[in-house]
């Protein structure tokens, strides 16, 4: 069965609270909604359907209005979300659309990234516009707020969000999706947290095995590493890995009297070259302690013969920056 390219991510577990509304030049937005119409939003995280507001004796031509006038927004057919209600955040408006879905077609499944974090494991570098679903239906296809991609009818487990395909399955389909490095991103964090394991994702992969793109499964599986502890350091893998530079993740340090100098994220395999992902989070507050702690540890390091490498998010987002400066410490050792 073929995948479809699809855009996803997503929403709060709980509606949050209503921002303050904006002002319409005669009625204040929310007073142009019946109370038990945004009650029934507020239980739906937000959304309605057409059937909803036409119930509650609202025209068509009023519809229209509304959404004009910006007191809701109309994601795709069928389909309304309360404006004051929407979570500006990227995947909490993913989960309102999730939301949405089910309201629209009850036999609905989540599926790839979508489904991805309905399991709770993050993502990183996908698109969150449109959840991706899984029908019983014969052919592939979507509309501007979701993806609907046929299914015989896999398993399915249940989550906060609603029924979702297996957490492994999720994870193969959004590598297909979304790509390589994206992939292994939440397969690390799945790994790591042991929320799923090598075989079942190997296992998932050979189901989908006919699939367009499943090449980029694989690659997630080969690339794949659970001891890495950070967005950063799954994206700096993939790269040396890429580059063909081999490296160990979280590897400790000893002194020549057996104490633990350092547990670095990466060691370049029979080398003393580290290399280390610096997301600058840690430094964040200016602490002058963290900050001396840490070089006073990369002192040590030193001391002991070994090359620091620093990787920085610029790094990752130059094309072969990792690589450039891992293998100009090569060379200087």
């Amino acid at each position: 069965m073929p995948a479809a390219p699809l855009t996803a991510a997503a929403p709060p577990a709980a509606v949050a609270p209503l921002p303050a509304a904006r002002a319409l030049p005669a009625t204040p937005p929310l007073a142009s909604l019946d109370p038990v119409l945004l009650a029934t939003a507020h239980g739906q995280h937000g959304m309605l359907t057409t059937a909803q507001i036409l119930a509650t004796g609202i025209s068509a031509p009023r519809l229209v209005a509304l959404v004009k006038a910006g007191v809701l927004r109309h994601p795709g057919r069928g389909l309304y979300a309360v404006e004051a209600l929407v979570d500006p955040e990227p995947e909490a408006w993913h989960r309102q659309l999730c939301a949405g879905a089910f309201l629209l077609y009850p036999d609905a499944v989540l599926t790839g990234t979508s489904a991805v974090l309905a399991h709770g494991v993050p993502v990183w570098g996908a698109p969150l516009a449109a959840p991706s679903i899984r029908r019983p239906v014969r052919r592939a296809g979507g509309m501007r707020s979701f993806w609907v991609r046929p299914s015989p009818g896999e398993g399915v487990t249940t989550t906060g969000w609603g029924p979702a395909c297996p957490l492994a399955d999720a994870l193969v389909q959004h590598a297909v999706d979304r790509g390589i490095v994206p992939g292994v991103v939440s397969a690390d964090a799945a790994l790591r947290e042991r929320a799923v394991s090598e075989a079942e994702l190997a296992a998932a992969a050979e189901s989908v095995a006919t699939w367009p793109h499943v090449s980029r499964a694989a690659a997630m599986l080969r690339l794949a590493d659970g001891r890495r502890e950070s967005v950063g350091e799954s994206r700096c893998g993939v790269a040396l890995a890429m580059a063909g530079i081999a490296v160990t993740p979280q590897v400790r340090v000893y002194d020549t009297d057996g104490g633990l100098v350092a547990r670095v994220d990466f060691l370049v395999d029979g080398t003393r070259v580290v290399v280390e992902f610096d997301g600058k989070v840690k430094y964040a507050d200016g602490d002058p302690s963290v900050l001396w702690a840490e070089k006073r540890r990369e002192d040590r390091l030193r001391r002991l013969g070994y090359v620091v490498v620093r990787v920085t998010w610029a790094d990752l987002e130059r094309p072969g920056g990792v690589a450039e400066k891992v293998r100009a410490a090569l060379q200087s050792v």
